[in-house]
């Protein structure tokens, strides 16, 4: 199975558990137009400002969500702006913002201590590597349990931010609140 389709399955079974949320923090806050919605092509997309991230702190998470859904077989994080939404979701989460802010410190330390360089430094297939150690739960030695924590925390925020958006919508084959035809049952009586 590839990571869209493991990702798409994840989100389809607590999509009724996050979306509500997502909309909340959504409505409330003020995002800047959609480049991809903007009529005139010579507009330029309004810059967002972070409401919770530092600069260098927003790139991580940035290159954490494309790398976590990339634009591979059809749009990814950053087209739904998956980091905007992830940073308006830790602005209303202080229990949340100490361990992600660690998490990008422990990135770039773990970076430099393997690679030489800090994570955004690093080469994809460098960050990649990092990230795989990460991603598997049985195989993470107890001293990263942290690092995992932080990992799964980004991870869940960026299937949320993505798979709430209508980018991941008509990912995941959504059509909407259509009518569903009812044949009755289809099996035999004799054959239950």
């Amino acid at each position: 199975m590839k990571r869209r389709e493991a990702l798409k399955a994840i989100v389809i079974g607590g999509a009724t558990a996050t979306v509500g949320g997502a909309g909340k923090v959504l409505g409330a806050a003020q995002l800047p137009e959609d480049p991809a919605r903007v009529s005139d092509s010579s507009a330029a997309p309004t810059a967002f400002t972070p409401k919770y991230f530092s600069d260098h702190e927003f790139a991580v998470i940035s290159r954490l969500a494309d790398l976590i859904i990339p634009r591979d077989t059809g749009p990814g994080a950053l087209d739904a702006r998956t980091p905007e939404y992830i940073d308006l979701q830790i602005s209303e989460m202080p229990a949340a913002q100490t361990q992600v802010s660690g998490g990008v410190q422990w990135l770039d330390r773990y970076s430099n201590e393997r690679f030489g360089k800090a994570f955004l430094d690093c080469s994809e297939v460098q960050q990649t590597e990092i990230l795989d150690q990460l991603a598997d739960g049985k195989t993470v030695p107890p001293e990263l349990a942290s690092a995992r924590s932080f990992f799964v925390l980004v991870r869940a925020l960026t299937c949320d931010g993505f798979y709430s958006s209508k980018l991941g919508f008509e990912d995941l084959g959504y059509k909407g609140n259509t009518a569903v035809e009812w044949h009755g049952c289809t099996h035999s009586e004799h054959g239950k």
